[in-house]
């Protein structure tokens, strides 16, 4: 018996036959579709797809090693992977989907640990071979007690130890640059942890979930009860959450392992990923980050400008994916 067999009351047989998941969820099964198990589910993972590909692109383009940019293709794996998951049921495409949220989650807290200066990995080989090692471990215990609370456990306990060394790096840094991340970390954290709670909600209230889609549906509003879909939620929020905390996680260890101002990110963006900052420019980008940010800039003309005026010209560049060292 899995977790959450509750829910499973109307799993029943249609394009990927009978399901064979250990979990199922508040959505009701096979509603539009006969080969699309539970629609919202399903549909809400392309924008984390398409998120985790940009960000991935972005990041290679903008000049930084690309190394960092993997932490966005594994998002889009997870994306892919919970795709087929909530559009099958199948317990094959449940391992794509939860497998590959502890080996993304492994890598990026390898990498906020591996911060020793320069391109030489901190531990050597042994490093990799150890999250290699984890990975494994956690791949064949999980499909030996195929337990979602053990994932879930696994996974917890990889991310608060990723947290917990990000908040120490973020005392390596200057205090401008130290507040321009830890806001950044706060903000990818809080939509994650809201995302989380939306989905515990759905499972603890599913019940009446179900029965308010219903009366929509039997007034001609079913549409409306796809905003109802607690997981769906999930999936956008974490999906949007987590690339916001590996932008974070990204510029904090590059700034660490390099210089505090060899790279930045632009903080008014939506969809944020870090670049490679010109030389020229580092040195001005440092004066900058010394001043009050409210106090008006004047250049040699006498015109004033502020200093987001100055950062925004700073940030709009083009990249020299040369100009940097290469991981």
């Amino acid at each position: 018996m899995g977790a959450f067999d509750f829910l499973k009351t109307d799993a029943n047989q249609h394009g990927w036959h009978t399901p064979t998941s250990t979990i199922d969820w508040c959505e009701l099964n096979y509603t539009y579709s006969y080969y699309i198990a539970e629609l919202v589910n399903t549909l809400t993972n392309v924008p984390v797809i398409a998120l985790g590909l940009y960000c991935a692109y972005a990041t290679v383009a903008n000049g930084v090693p690309p190394r960092y940019a993997l932490v966005y293709l594994g998002l889009a794996l997870i994306g892919i992977g919970s795709f087929g998951f909530h559009a099958s049921l199948q317990w094959e495409w449940q391992l794509m989907d939860e497998l590959p949220m502890i080996y993304v989650a492994s890598y990026a807290a390898y990498l906020v640990i591996d911060t020793l200066p320069g391109w030489k990995h901190r531990f050597g080989p042994s490093g990799p071979i150890a999250v290699l090692a984890w990975c494994i471990f956690v791949t064949v215990s999980y499909i030996s007690l195929p337990n979602p609370v053990y994932h879930q456990i696994a996974f917890a306990g990889i991310m608060t130890t990723a947290s917990l060394r990000s908040i120490y790096l973020l005392f390596r840094l200057p205090a401008e640059r130290r507040a321009k991340i830890a806001r950044l970390l706060l903000i990818g954290l809080g939509i994650f942890v809201g995302g989380f709670g939306i989905w515990n909600l759905d499972n603890y209230f599913c019940t009446e979930l179900r029965a308010t889609r219903a009366w929509l549906e039997d007034r001609g509003l079913g549409e409306l009860g796809h905003f109802t879909q607690g997981h769906g939620y999930w999936h956008l929020m974490t999906g949007y959450g987590g690339a916001l905390l590996f932008t974070a996680a990204v510029a904090l260890c590059l700034e660490v392992k390099t210089s505090p101002y060899a790279y930045d990110f632009d903080a008014t963006s939506w969809f944020p990923v870090v670049y490679t900052v010109p030389h020229d420019q580092r040195d001005h980008l440092k004066a900058l980050e010394t001043l009050d940010e409210k106090a008006p800039l004047v250049d040699a003309s006498g015109t004033s400008s502020s200093f987001t005026e100055s950062r925004t010209t700073t940030a709009r560049r083009t990249s020299d994916p040369t100009s940097v060292e290469r991981a």
